[in-house]
């Protein structure tokens, strides 16, 4: 991936034309796929926060493998007013290093990391951010921003994040459940829900032949990782393992993993959210 002091590649938009507006700063972010629960966050943030980047003398443009007319639909819908790069091939991806393998299903295909570029006017990179959190990415946007026009290295803005942090937090937050863990008690849960799914409960039968609607790996990857930050601070995390028949089946990892009582609690929430944002899912298993 390209680090700051780099310069950037040649872009162009669709038609040809530079896609960086002369003597503009920019923040070229790059999202995995359009109108996606957390791609759909992020880009309304930066549409919601535009004048205030503008103010700062920065352009916004976001780049993804989706086709200019899901661009196109996508900016429509959502009313985002900046540019949205096109880049099936992955070219844009490849040249900046955001290009990944991901695996679903035993199969790998190409997609994108969230990383976020801020460049100079002159087409140099001044900061990169990677994996960000698109709840609270344009504030770190804008941090780093004020951050380099007051003087202030993207180091010395860290330390003093990490100092005012330290003052707000007095102590770790631990799980509720964190000290009756007891793995055996929810493999055995998660087993009990499992079985009761494959012997018909009405809900979560999954429909026969056609009718079974596909699942989309990369959305409900978008739901996990819009979900992941609040897990994390629970001392836990997730992690995708695949789908059958459209049960999506995960790992929780840490606190969250080894509680019984959390483990069921936090499947029938990430299955909530999985089922009201990505078609084609019926439940949720936790895996170990």
């Amino acid at each position: 991936m390209l680090q700051p002091g780099s310069p950037i590649p040649m872009l162009a938009t669709g038609d040809g034309r530079p896609a960086l507006a002369a003597g503009r700063r920019h923040v070229l972010y790059f999202f995995p796929k359009a109108d996606t629960p957390a791609c759909t966050m992020e880009a309304c943030s930066f549409r919601d926060n535009l004048a205030l980047l503008r103010a700062r003398g920065v352009e916004v443009l976001g780049v993804s493998p989706d086709s200019p007319a899901a661009q196109e639909a996508f900016a429509r819908k959502y009313g985002l007013d900046f540019t949205l790069l096109s880049d099936p091939d992955g070219a844009i991806a490849q040249a900046f290093g955001t290009a990944v393998d991901q695996h679903w299903a035993g199969k790998t295909f190409r997609s994108v990391s969230r990383s976020t570029f801020l460049i100079d006017a002159d087409g140099i990179i001044r900061q990169v951010w990677e994996n960000v959190d698109p709840r609270v990415h344009v504030q770190d946007v804008v941090a780093a921003l004020d951050a380099l026009d007051a003087g202030v290295s993207p180091e010395q803005e860290l330390q003093a994040r990490l100092a005012e942090a330290r003052d707000r937090v007095t102590q770790a937050i631990v799980s509720p459940f964190a000290s009756a863990a007891r793995p055996s008690v929810a493999r055995e849960a998660e087993a009990r829900l499992a079985e009761i799914r494959r012997k018909g409960g009405v809900e979560d039968a999954p429909p026969e032949g056609d009718d079974a609607a596909p699942v989309d790996p990369v959305q409900v990857q978008e739901v996990l990782d819009m979900l992941r930050p609040f897990m994390q601070a629970d001392g836990g995390d997730v992690e995708l393992v695949g789908v059958d028949s459209g049960i999506v089946k995960v790992r929780l990892q840490g606190a969250c993993g080894t509680c019984p009582s959390s483990t069921v609690t936090l499947r029938m929430g990430i299955e909530a959210q999985l089922k009201q944002r990505v078609p084609g899912v019926r439940g949720v298993e936790a895996v170990f």
